[in-house]
């Protein structure tokens, strides 16, 4: 499984992070859009783009739509869709991965250069032109969402091919949207994508975010992973969307912040059935040990010891917003399928990060 803390560093100076490893589909494009826009009107400096990100997410879901290819299943579960959004100083960034037939990559090639080449008041003259010249294909009209995605980035887009068999290639797409007129370099916002893109699939992660850890950014969280596991067929019971509220809520009862609530998820799928979900965020000292001494007690009890802890903590009543007595890690440890497993990384100035690794059973 891959170190939380690994991500963690790499991502430390985003605002928001959030990289969806899987077929992109309609029914998730919800929560990601309600997780950026939350995220991006907290922020000034980017608050007045909002709408124009939210056009550019839709516009990055519906070129996978338009374009896609189902792929063959030899080949597609290692180069299946990536949807990523990262908001890094001033600047937003889209970016989105997915399988096309390969007699489309020429065409597509051709439209991305000759937009990439038109100055920027000029795409309005050729969306007109298109529009009202062309006819409209299946595949979503002669290349209107392409050309209205130049138009709303203001920025050169993105792009590269990576040939998967002979009739399959992945097509790498990633804008930059900025309050900065300053022109981006091409490929710039590309190679973070194309990185992080094979670092996951090879290690079967299947979501990570990075960025504030409030309600307004739990649940959508939550519906992205029941949609998620809804379109594998794969049903979550009850219990483990309950424990993953906890998992979340856990980041913001121990940070070490006290007016943000930062911290990382990520999802990695294990073996059949299973999957490993981790938090983590930044601790002090007093913190870690206090949650050594609860994890610590937690592993050494049997199910009928938790079940007995979990009444016992009901009738005393002590919670408090740090958890109280710890009411969340005995239910957490309740529905595991394994002992609890943490780990804390010196951070230096008094600050440690705290991984915690919990492994649930899906489907029964």
């Amino acid at each position: 499984m891959e170190k939380l803390y690994d991500y963690y560093k790499e991502l430390q100076n985003d605002r928001l992070s959030f990289i969806f490893n899987g077929d992109v589909s309609d029914d998730i494009t919800d929560g990601i859009i309600r997780i950026t826009e939350f995220n991006v009107n907290n922020f000034e400096a980017l608050s007045n783009l909002s709408r124009r990100i939210s056009f550019i997410m839709v516009e990055c879901f519906q070129n996978v739509v338009r374009h896609g290819s189902k792929g063959h299943d030899d080949v597609k579960d290692k180069s299946s869709g990536l949807f990523a959004a990262r908001l890094m100083g001033e600047a937003n960034y889209v970016s989105s991965i997915n399988l096309i037939d390969m007699k489309e990559v020429e065409l597509l090639r051709e439209k991305l250069n000759q937009l990439n080449s038109i100055e920027k008041d000029k795409l309005k003259a050729l969306y007109l032109e298109v529009l009202n010249n062309e006819e409209l294909s299946a595949k979503g009209g002669a290349g209107l969402g392409l050309i209205q995605l130049a138009r709303k980035a203001g920025q050169p887009i993105s792009f590269d091919f990576e040939d998967i068999s002979d009739q399959l290639s992945n097509f790498y797409l990633s804008l930059k949207l900025t309050n900065n007129d300053g022109q981006t370099e091409p490929g710039e916002a590309l190679r973070f994508t194309k990185t992080f893109d094979k670092k996951i699939k090879e290690s079967d992660v299947l979501m990570v975010y990075k960025g504030d850890f409030g309600k307004d950014s739990i649940m959508p969280l939550i519906q992205i992973i029941e949609e998620k596991m809804r379109a594998e067929n794969e049903i979550g019971p009850k219990a483990f969307f309950l424990i993953l509220v906890e998992l979340l809520q856990n980041v913001s009862r121990h940070n070490i912040h006290s007016q943000t609530k930062d911290g990382i998820f990520m999802i990695t799928e294990g073996e059949a059935g299973y999957y490993w979900t981790s938090v983590g965020n930044e601790v002090d000292e007093t913190a870690m040990n206090l949650l050594k001494e609860r994890i610590d007690g937690l592993n050494e009890m049997d199910s009928m010891e938790l079940k007995k802890a979990y009444k016992q903590t009901l009738r005393d009543g002590a919670f408090s917003d740090k958890g109280g007595a710890g009411l969340g890690l005995i239910e957490i440890a309740r529905k595991s399928s394994d002992k609890l497993e943490y780990s804390f990384d010196d951070m230096g100035d008094g600050k440690y990060f705290f991984t915690f690794n919990v492994k649930f059973k899906v489907n029964g």
